[in-house]
């Protein structure tokens, strides 16, 4: 699956936020090949640099806080 199609999901807030989760996780292995690192770099990073965890996101405003930071690397 295609980055752009995956951030369309995470972005659907009609879907679950699990499912949603899932589809943020899918973008950084994108993400993590861009920049070089391993996926679980990338998602240690995320979580110590904006305090929000990609794996486990307990709020939407969660989901969307480490999601926008990764985005932005």
């Amino acid at each position: 699956m295609s980055h752009s199609s995956s951030r369309a999901k995470v972005l659907d807030t009609a879907r679950p936020l699990a499912h949603r989760a899932s589809h943020a996780r899918s973008c950084a292995n994108h993400v993590a090949n861009r920049l070089g690192i391993t996926r679980n770099e990338l998602l240690l990073k995320v979580e110590k640099d904006s305090g929000s965890s990609l794996v486990s996101p307990l709020t939407e405003e969660e989901l969307m806080n480490a999601f926008n930071y990764m985005e932005s690397l």
